[in-house]
């Protein structure tokens, strides 16, 4: 009895004595990418001078931190190059940052260049993809693995969607104004298993997500322009497909259950221009094109990789009316589906389309559906799809670019001026705190062991309740 005793008190010391895991954040927005952490003892209020745990210069990227074991991974543009890099989770110390040269020389959307999409990372290693030269995996201490290129694209606004990871397997969408596919690879060499072509599906930014999760995924399930697609994750084979939803997607699907979200705005809202119009202003020479140097001080000329849909340089009446029959739908707004079982069929539940985000994505949390745009915060019934509540976070009308993600009881939302709100989680929801960090948010922010890791221009901060 007494040798029993003994060994229960030395196994109890021993248990109590191994450190809990850490909480990671693996991916854009966690966890399959629904936005949410169980993360406890998040600090309602912060900034630069309180309850603060370091801050770190790093590059210029609109990458999101993703958090596994020991370390913090971030993606950048800095001097011409490709950056990778590792920084330190206690510290903030950066511990490695490799870089890489373009393969080639794209046009971007000033909004937007290579190091948009963020990363992934198994804990063992990481894998990051930049447009103009593809994807690359790194170990943990910094060590090339392996290359894959890609591309060249045809996306103006690049390739955002972000690489997800499911067992060995490494998916990575890109749509595109022709050429769209879907590809999986074996994360441990880049050897490609299969790529699936995506006929008719145009421009999208949005991340995959896997269903019901990324350990035993049933489905992959991709939001491109007007339609859904969920494919055999093992295979790339089509197993259902959805129509008549919202053209040009940026934010991300959500799925909570056997319900999926996704929102898109309408972009031809106020009517496409008729052609005419835009000839007659801007065709100086009537030749039915419109150059570079026509367009040059109109607002043409930061979309004319978007407008000029046939790649020839020019705008022609074509390429306006092409585009024009592509953004011009009904099918607009944020939505709700019933996920199907197997190869079934996918049903639409509640659509709703008042101050739809053009960039961040949904956030679903404690059966409350909240969105975030130019500094308007809408929560709304994620059963229902009825309004709850619709308010201004922020003086004006502040661009809200990083999607929302909550723990805690807590809603956190960053804006393109560089405030961080605090919301409580809840449909009526109340701002709790809001503090102007002087810089930029582009990322969405990461959350893991109560700690929040916000990415401004030129910084990364780690947040949390003062010890």
């Amino acid at each position: 009895m007494r040798i029993t005793r003994v060994l229960s008190l030395f196994l109890f010391v021993l248990v109590m004595s191994i450190p809990a895991a850490a909480e990671d954040w693996t991916r854009f927005r966690g966890d399959n990418g629904v936005g949410t952490s169980a993360s406890k003892g998040l600090p309602s209020e912060f900034g630069p001078d309180k309850n603060k745990i370091w801050e770190s210069e790093v590059p210029f990227g609109r990458s999101s931190p993703v958090i596994a074991g020991d370390r913090i991974y971030l993606t950048a543009t800095d001097d011409g190059k490709f950056v990778t890099m590792a920084l330190d989770r206690a510290t903030g110390k950066t511990l490695w940052s490799k870089s890489i040269k373009p393969a080639r020389s794209d046009e971007f959307h000033t909004d937007t260049d290579s190091a948009t999409t963020t990363p992934v990372t198994d804990g063992k290693n990481v894998y990051v993809f930049f447009q103009e030269f593809g994807l690359v995996a790194y170990d943990k201490n910094g060590k090339e693995r392996w290359q894959y290129a890609m591309g060249p694209f045809r996306n103006f606004y690049s390739i955002a969607a972000s690489p997800v990871l499911s067992g060995n397997m490494l998916y990575m969408q890109c749509d595109q104004i022709e050429g769209s596919f879907l590809v999986a690879l074996d994360k441990n060499n880049g050897k490609e298993k299969w790529r699936s072509n995506r006929p008719g599906r145009l421009e999208s930014y949005a991340t995959p997500m896997l269903y019901p999760d990324s350990k035993k995924p049933e489905a992959l399930i991709v939001f491109g322009s007007a339609w859904i697609d969920a494919y055999d994750p093992a295979t790339g084979k089509i197993l259902w497909a959805m129509s008549e939803l919202p053209v040009g997607p940026i934010s991300s699907p959500v799925a909570v259950g056997d319900t999926l979200y996704v929102s898109g705005p309408n972009h031809a809202e106020n009517g496409w221009p008729p052609w005419e119009g835009i000839a007659k202003e801007h065709d100086k020479d009537s030749d039915g094109k419109l150059t570079r140097e026509e367009i040059a001080e109109a607002w043409l000329i930061q979309h004319i990789g978007w407008l000029d849909r046939d790649g020839d340089d020019v705008i022609t009446e074509s390429d306006w009316t092409t585009l024009g029959n592509e953004v011009k739908t009904d099918h607009f707004g944020a939505y709700a589906i019933k996920l199907p079982k197997g190869e079934g069929e996918a049903e639409k539940i509640w659509n709703y389309r008042k101050n739809i985000p053009e960039i961040s994505s949904p956030l679903v949390h404690d059966g409350v559906f909240y969105m975030a745009d130019k500094g308007i915060v809408t929560s709304l019934d994620a059963k229902t799809g009825e309004l709850i509540k619709r308010d201004r976070i922020a003086e004006g009308s502040p661009k809200i670019y990083a999607s929302p993600v909550a723990a805690d009881g807590k809603i956190f939302v960053g804006t393109l001026e560089g405030s961080m709100v605090v919301l409580s989680a809840k449909g009526e929801w109340e701002t709790l705190s809001s503090v102007d960090l002087e810089e930029q948010i582009w990322a969405t922010p990461a959350i893991a062991d109560g700690k929040l890791y916000v990415r401004t221009r030129g910084k990364l901060y780690n947040f949390g309740v003062a010890k």
